[in-house]
């Protein structure tokens, strides 16, 4: 049987719904910015179309991200509160997750890395989101040992999909922005990759949170 029959008909249904509108956004961005960029569009007819562009603020794809970074968190309070009761010794664990993804869903719309290039003019925000990155590797390896092997393989791909994106790409396009380069087609096709990989960890993330069954659940050792 494959991972996405396991799941219950309705977890099926949210995680494929998803994907499918994250898709359709990517796809959407991509679209209008040819057409802005190709000259298609208008100055004057952007502001009918901004809320297409993933890199804004006030766009469809910053709700989605929102959303689902927030259903993201749910789930892992809701698995954390499952685990204290079960006397699993790692739920601690999950309450930190969830924590950090209600935080990072809270981010979303409110920008705070952003405000961190403000303050830190001198750093970019993603060296701490590195650094970051790295201590909580170190600090969840035993945590992630301890998951099944199928749900260890989907956190890693889904970490790996969405620190690449919100970390990676976006300092390997720190370029456009010191070459004052952010208006052009090129560093707006990087925001989709960004971006789509981004909503892409977070949805295996969810996926791999509603396979995880209480029964799954392995001691701490």
């Amino acid at each position: 049987m494959s991972p996405l029959a396991q799941l219950a008909s309705d977890d099926q249904k949210r995680v494929r719904m998803l994907a499918l509108i994250a898709a359709g956004l990517a796809v959407a961005h991509v679209i209008v910015m040819f057409l802005y960029y190709r000259e298609y569009i208008g100055y004057e007819d952007w502001v009918h179309v901004a809320f297409f562009d993933l890199d804004e603020e006030e766009s469809f794809g910053t709700w989605l991200s929102a959303v689902m970074l927030l259903y993201a968190g749910r789930l892992l309070l809701r698995r954390a509160r499952s685990a204290r009761s079960q006397d699993d010794p790692w739920y601690r664990w999950w309450f930190v997750l969830a924590i950090g993804f209600h935080f990072l869903s809270i981010d979303e719309v409110v920008g705070m890395h952003e405000y961190l290039n403000t303050v830190v003019e001198s750093t970019r925000w993603t060296t701490f989101g590195a650094a970051i990155v790295a201590v909580l590797a170190i600090a969840y390896f035993h945590f992630l040992r301890a998951l099944p092997s199928k749900i260890r393989v989907l956190f890693i791909v889904a970490a790996v999909l969405y620190v690449g994106g919100a970390v990676g790409v976006e300092r390997a396009t720190d370029w456009y922005d010191v070459h004052n380069q952010l208006d052009t087609l090129a560093y707006n096709l990087w925001t989709a990759v960004e971006e789509t990989m981004e909503m892409a960890g977070v949805i295996v993330f969810i996926y791999a949170l509603l396979l995880l069954k209480p029964e799954q659940k392995k001691k701490k050792s």
